[in-house]
């Protein structure tokens, strides 16, 4: 059977993260992705994940401040079913790709618009920069607490979104088969991480929210350091605990009145120092011999892996989450697979990310513009 979304147009004509993100994800899933960059390329072209987050797209440059540049937008909108840009609110408009002005011209194009913080609002018009949404939207406090908030490096609000947007699309398409009619979709980088942290950002009555520290936020579900390196060890019930205690001959933990209610609710005066005595007895080992016996006896840990080990490891390549491509820029790289097992639209990776500008030719050409015509656009600088 052909891939899911096999015959499916997008236009992408975002840049960053989330937008190509989410029309690589499309793509994947059997798409035609074709991307339109302004002269020079998306500025974030010098990114590693530019090559991951566009892949198996055709590119074609067009200047969209130019008259002849916004024509060649509007044409390829209207035989595309899906179109995502990344511009901040009025931009489009101003730039000729409005959703009302595409609606004109194709009635079913599914119009999908990242924004930083929305289309309404004061800060409409702000930069939406990924740690400003972040910041703004709790994932700091969340990840850290408010009296000591945790900077993450992960652009988790576009990841996010990038992940949200081709379910809305996939809905969108569904309900153009039922009433041949396109819509607009608003999907702001803000709303993403809100619904990211949907088990923090809640309140209510009585509801807990407990301290947390950098390295995690109880005494045994958190970071350690071994011997050599680090661990995640993740003691989430009784069970666990009682296994741990007595695997690492300290049965006396399971009695002391100062742990009781391990392993979650221990009075928050005692959580150090039961850290403290868990981190000296795994200080004793190295990390991959804590690891080993760890699995052995069915006890919840992970070692903290390097992008390299990350890679290599045979729980990953089971996955195949891992792929090679020789990309024509970077030459041979490894990068994420395809992250979900569909038997019957298994999807495919159709190739890396382009050059800027490589399909310029064969795109336009399609179009019907002629060699001499697209030579002119070429010579005043559209494309």
């Amino acid at each position: 059977m052909a891939s899911a979304l096999d015959g499916i147009k997008v236009l992408d004509l975002s840049n960053y993260i989330a937008g190509p993100y989410a029309a690589m994800l499309l793509g994947d899933q059997g798409a035609e992705i074709i991307k339109l960059e302004r002269p020079g390329g998306d500025p974030y072209r010098t990114a590693p994940g530019f090559a991951v987050w566009n892949r198996g797209k055709r590119s074609i440059t067009a200047d969209l401040t130019k008259k002849d540049g916004q024509q060649v937008a509007r044409e390829l909108a209207a035989r595309a079913d899906i179109l995502l840009h990344s511009f901040r609110p009025g931009v489009p408009e101003r730039l000729g790709v409005g959703y009302e002005a595409l609606k004109e011209l194709n009635p079913r194009l599914i119009y999908i618009s990242i924004t930083g913080w929305g289309e309404k609002g004061p800060f409409r018009d702000k930069p939406g920069y990924e740690p400003l949404i972040a910041a703004f939207g709790g994932a700091y406090i969340v990840q850290g607490s408010a009296e000591n908030p945790t900077y993450t490096v992960l652009p988790y609000p576009s990841y996010f979104t990038a992940l949200l947007v081709p379910y809305y699309a996939v809905t969108a398409l569904l309900v153009r088969k039922i009433t041949g009619r396109g819509q607009k979709i608003e999907m702001p980088l803000l709303n993403g991480i809100l619904e990211a942290a949907s088990n923090s950002i809640v309140d209510f009555p009585g509801v807990l929210r407990v301290p947390r520290s950098p390295l995690g936020t109880l005494p045994v579900y958190r970071l350690f350091k071994t011997a050599d390196d680090w661990l995640f060890l993740g003691i989430g019930n009784v069970t666990f605990w009682a296994r741990f205690a007595l695997l690492l001959g300290h049965e006396e933990w399971l009695t002391d009145p100062r742990f009781e209610g391990a392993p979650w609710a221990v009075a928050p005066e005692h959580r150090q120092v039961l850290v403290d005595m868990v981190s000296h007895v795994l200080a004793a080992k190295s990390r991959d011999e804590w690891i080993a016996l760890f699995r052995e006896n069915d006890i919840p840990a992970s070692p903290v892996l390097t992008v390299e080990e990350f890679l290599g490891d045979p729980q990953v390549l089971a996955n195949k989450m891992v792929v090679e491509l020789d990309d024509p820029v970077l030459g041979k790289t490894r990068q994420m697979g395809i992250g979900v097992t569909m038997p019957l639209t298994p999807g495919r990776i159709k190739g890396p990310a382009p050059t800027a500008g490589q399909h310029t030719d064969e795109v336009l050409g399609a179009l019907g513009y002629s060699v001499n015509g697209i030579a002119q656009l070429k010579a005043n600088g559209t494309v």
